[in-house]
């Protein structure tokens, strides 16, 4: 009853967690005699036998001892020691990367000599399970199957985790409040352009070779104030270190197009057949190798590898697989050749990317008291990206040529003053460069958009002027005192940015040339001119150009930034079973640069209304983020074990956003806009030469799109509470219940100033605001189009439940099967790295002003994670391995959407994001007929037929869609390993030749119909189906009337192509042990 009592006492609470991003592990524990007194005085030794390594310690007068900064992995060889004892002697013992081992030895009550004891199969049982959070091991790593070779094929194992295509959801959180650390320094993304959330990722790759890495830490709700960054998931990875014995490996891994599945069966349309994927081919190759430079001092670990993937373009003009015939193509070469530019070739194209990643790491035991680890890792990625389809042709120089280089170092240092005192000193710095860039010479970009056939040649509009650039300095220290049974940790960690982002796009001009109407006739033809004849003639449709107003004709953002965190934490060992933990941090975001000062709108009345800037950023603010919590094994043997935290998480700024505000101030950039209305003659003089394109006359005045920071903006932050519990079953199988609740405290929110109040309602059942069509008229302040404020609101929140089975390494077995299920809800989801689609592009009935909660992109629903594999020897000189894991879960969300705009929510841009409103029967929305095609009459039976059809619009009948309210079906996903070996015995040392085969999707190679993977709308750019067409209004009304658009057979979703079919990579490599 006591213990019952004690545990809801503690269920609002939190447990401890001494899983921060670390880079190291430690060893805890209580020295006893048999009679269960405390021994103070005990001498403990852990040797890393691979390295000679040693940590030693003290008991103090509790009997406790720490251990901290050691090596992740093992084994380990642990003795205890006390005068007029034998040792005690522990074999065989691992741990984990910022986890606590704990080890109890217990004397006896004489001297005779103990037996050592070896712990086998505990590299997981023995540590203190801090809650929710996953551990990745090397063996993980090794076994799980992979064709990417990067962190998110072993991230998705994270039973709360949910990866869609590049991006990771932890928790329910958006994907860009996520933290990654690498050997303790920052890794991630912070500018935050890329879904992955990864440096490098613009060009495909990855930011760290899986070769080089030792082991993964996922943190869902860790209660170490240590612990931050982040609002969704910290993950954590710790890479390889020498030891005194020299083993590394070379390998080779390849796919192509035979590797392949074919086209999904319900894709195939027809009389089509079922096709391989066009020729590609990718290979990874590299080695590495670590081994003692001065035996027990002094290690090395070195590892390179290289990518390549490349893919031929399909769709040759002038094939029957093109609309495009072979000479309209070249005669367009022709003309651009005769204006002196050189446009590339347009036949033999390919997409590729390249990577090629060095790291090198040294370890370096000092003494028995400091050690040194210090690491240099260098990503250099390059991806050419062009397209063509059927009905269009990219010339080569059209395509968008990518780079990104960064430069990574850690030094680490490690220090054990004394049996009371220990630090622990990490500095980082990342250099980042990621230049976008264009093949050939400079050349305005040119689109030659006929029927049905579209030309384009000319550097890639945004990609004339794009650079990013970005460094990084980190700084953590933690002072460590242990006293009694308190552990007390002094921390800081600080993060220092410099950062330039330049981008102007169009920069060299931008032209549209199409066909002329009926009225302009070619002499000699007798027929309106073709686009190709208009370029000829050098008269554009369209024409948009942009240019720095100011003196750099290149001009940027400068961004400099610092953010401080501080923090105060003790663990407390109330009872030998049971820790209390308890910290309060601080975190100072501090912005060290401004951007260019706009008086024109700063004297503005927006400006004044709502306290607004351009050259002001938000005021530092002090971000407090207290925790707590417990950790209470009931019966002292672990086989229950009740845990549970409450505390505040603060994440970081995506820079991209809050970066807005300087690339976005009204006047960086000047620029020159022109169109010809779709039944005129092109009349644009088409100017070739890059360096002369028209600017306007008049003086450059302040203009364009705005964004501004509230005053007050702050990191966004959540108050999150988790509960769990282990619970030892029979056969070594352990049950794991996690359940969390998180709500967001501040969260980011997009607004427009400088749109006007609605001026009226839709009139009949839909009667949304509606907005004045006239753009120009519904803004406040004429000369600017959008003026978006960044500021907080405390709405949304997200909670997961989950139950797991787990069974570990346990003669050659191991496995997991786990259920979760999480919703998510907040007013934006955030999905762009532009705050004017931020705004625009959330679903809105009464306009992106009056945003309502609604569910997150990021809310899983239903999600079982399982894997298994099985590791065994046979013939003295073979072993193989098989792994599978499943991922079944609720498919992807998405809403239902006019196609159209009737209220004048989109302010005349393409994406418009108006939820539908469902009629309650069919006299609450009309059709108007349409020509050669459907009447009124058959449109509303059709729809009416559609929504009885569809169990989610029949359950809104009479109201409006849901943001993200529907999913795409359930999906399953089998992904499967096999790894052969032969062992050889080479200089007396066992040595391995191994073969591997990763096969994703598996199940759709077993059978056709399996592994179908889907997406919510009509294709890949909108993931929103529009069942309905705004027609017009109904005469001297507010009605809106509909056209009926394409139901895709009744399906509000489409079928993956690539992800639908089986993929498979095959592998060889040498192990040197």
């Amino acid at each position: 009853m006591k213990k019952l009592l004690l545990f809801f006492a503690l269920i609002t609470t939190s447990y401890v967690s001494v899983q921060a991003q670390v880079t190291s592990s430690s060893m805890t524990g209580v020295v006893k005699q048999h009679d269960g007194v405390t021994r103070e005085g005990a001498s403990v030794k852990a040797i890393h036998t691979p390295s000679g390594t040693t940590y030693s310690g003290i008991s103090n007068s509790a009997g406790r001892f720490s251990l901290v900064g050691m090596r992740v992995g093992g084994p380990y060889r642990v003795e205890i020691s006390y005068v007029g004892k034998e040792p005690i002697v522990y074999q065989n013992v691992y741990i984990q990367l910022g986890r606590s081992f704990e080890l109890n030895p217990v004397f006896g009550d004489d001297v005779k000599l103990i037996d050592a004891v070896e712990i086998r199969g505990q590299r997981q049982g023995q540590n203190m399970k801090t809650g929710a959070s996953t551990q990745l091991s090397n063996r993980h790593l090794q076994n799980m199957p992979t064709i990417s070779r990067s962190l998110k094929d072993f991230t998705r194992l994270t039973p709360q985790a949910d990866v869609r295509g590049e991006a990771l959801s932890v928790g329910g959180m958006h994907n860009r409040f996520n933290q990654l650390t690498i050997d303790g320094a920052v890794s991630n993304d912070v500018f935050g352009l890329n879904d992955a959330g990864t440096n490098g990722a613009s060009t495909g790759t990855s930011p760290i070779s899986l070769d080089a890495i030792e082991e993964i830490n996922v943190q869902v709700a860790p209660f170490d104030v240590r612990a931050s960054g982040f609002a969704g998931g910290g993950i954590s990875a710790v890479t390889r270190s020498g030891t005194n014995a020299l083993s590394g490996s070379v390998y080779y891994f390849m796919r192509n197009e035979n590797l392949t599945g074919k086209t999904p069966p319900d894709l195939v349309r027809g009389e089509e057949v079922r096709k391989k994927l066009e020729d590609y081919k990718e290979r990874q190759m590299g080695f590495r190798l670590g081994g003692p430079i001065i035996k027990d001092r002094l290690f090395f670990f070195a590892n390179y590898e290289r990518t390549e993937n490349v893919t031929p373009l399909g769709y040759l003009p002038g094939t029957s697989a093109s609309n495009i015939p072979l000479d309209a193509v070249k005669k367009v070469a022709e003309l651009a050749t005769a204006m002196g530019y050189k446009p590339g070739d347009y036949l033999d194209l390919e997409s590729n990317n390249y990577s090629d990643k060095i790291f090198t790491r040294f370890d370096l035991n000092i003494n028995e008291r400091h050690k040194l680890t210090a690491r240099y890792s260098y990503v250099k990625g390059s991806a050419f990206q062009i397209s063509r389809s059927a009905s269009s042709v990219n010339f080569n120089n059209a395509g968008i040529l990518r780079k990104s280089d960064t430069h990574s170092g850690v030094i680490e240092l490690n220090s054990r003053f004394s049996n009371v005192l220990s630090n622990n000193l990490v500095l980082g710095y990342s250099n980042i460069r990621e230049p976008r860039a264009f093949p050939g010479d400079p050349f305005p970009r040119v689109a030659i958009n006929g029927k049905n056939r579209n030309i384009n040649l000319g550097p890639e509009p945004f990609s004339t002027i794009n650079q990013l650039n970005q460094d990084i300095f980190t700084v953590t220290n933690n002072l460590t005192l242990f006293q009694g049974n308190h552990t007390v940790t002094f921390g800081t960690h600080n993060e220092f940015y410099k950062m330039y982002n330049g981008f102007i796009g169009s920069a060299f001009g931008n032209y549209t040339f199409t066909d002329s109407p009926a009225t302009d006739i070619n002499p000699n033809t007798q027929a309106p001119y073709t686009a190709i004849e208009n370029f000829e003639r050098r008269m554009a449709s369209n024409f948009q150009y942009n240019y720095s107003a100011t003196s750099d004709p290149r001009q940027g953002a400068d961004i400099s930034a610092m953010q401080l965190g501080f923090y105060i934490q003790d663990e407390f060992q109330v009872a030998t079973n049971f820790k209390l933990n308890g910290g309060l941090r601080v975190d100072i975001p501090i912005y060290t640069s401004s951007p260019l000062e706009n008086t024109d709108f700063n004297n503005s009345i927006l400006a004044k209304q709502y306290d607004v800037q351009t050259n002001r950023m938000p005021k530092t603010a002090f971000l407090w983020s207290p925790r707590v919590g417990f950790h209470w094994d009931v019966e002292g043997n672990r086989s229950l074990v009740l845990r549970g935290g409450v505390g505040i998480f603060t994440s970081r700024y995506p820079f991209v956003w809050s970066s807005g505000a300087f690339t976005q101030s009204g006047v960086l950039l000047g620029g020159v806009q022109a169109s010809v209305r779709s039944n005129m003659a092109p009349n644009i003089t088409f100017i070739p030469d890059a360096n002369k394109q028209p600017k306007s006359t008049e003086e450059i005045k302040p203009s364009g799109n705005i964004s501004v920071l509230a005053r007050d903006l702050k990191l966004p932050q959540m108050a999150r509470v988790s509960f769990g519990m282990d619970y030892q079953l029979p056969w070594g199988v352990q049950a794991t219940v996690d359940a969390m609740f998180s709500r967001n405290l501040s969260n980011f929110r997009f607004r427009d100033l400088n749109s006007k109040e609605p001026i009226g309602q839709l009139e009949g059942a839909d009667n949304r605001l509606m907005y004045d069509p006239d753009v120009r008229k519904r803004r406040v302040l004429p000369n600017y189009t959008q003026v978006i404020y960044i500021d907080n609101v405390n709405k949304g929140y997200a909670w997961s439940g989950t139950a797991q089975l787990s069974k570990r390494f346990d003669q050659g077995f191991f496995g997991s099967i786990a259920y979760t299920y999480t919703e998510s809800k907040d007013l934006f989801s955030g999905s762009s790295s532009q705050n004017q689609s931020n705004f625009f592009r959330t679903g809105t009935v009464n306009g992106s002003n009056n945003i309502t909660l609604g569910h997150n992109s990021f809310s899983t629903g239903s999600r079982i994670i399982a894997y298994v594999s099985y590791h065994k020897e046979y013939l003295k000189n073979l072993g193989s391995t098989i792994s599978l894991v499943y991922n079944g879960q609720s498919g992807n969300r998405f809403a239902y959407m006019i196609a159209g705009d009737p209220a004048g929510h989109s302010a005349g841009r393409s994406d418009q994001f108006s939820l539908m409103y469902i009629p309650k029967n069919a006299s609450e929305i009309k059709f108007v007929d349409i020509p050669k095609g459907l009447t009124a009459a058959q449109q509303s039976a059709e729809f009416e037929k559609y929504i009885e059809g569809n169990p989610y619009l029949k359950s809104r009948r009479g109201q409006y869609a849901e943001i993200n309210g529907d999913r795409t079906p359930f999906s399953h996903q089998f992904d499967l390993k096999f790894l052969q070996d032969l062992f050889v015995n080479v200089g007396g040392k066992k040595n391995t030749v191994q073969i591997s085969v990763d096969i994703m999707n598996v199940g759709a190679l077993l059978n056709k119909n399996w592994g179908k993977q889907y997406q919510g709308g009509q294709s890949f750019w909108d993931n929103n189906f529009r069942p309905i067409v705004f027609d017009s209004f109904e005469k001297d009304t507010n009605i809106p009337q509909y056209r009926l658009g394409n139901l895709n057979d009744g399906k509000p979703y489409y079928q993956h192509n690539l992800s639908s079919r089986w993929s498979a990579q095959v592998g060889l490599r040498y192990l040197l042990n």
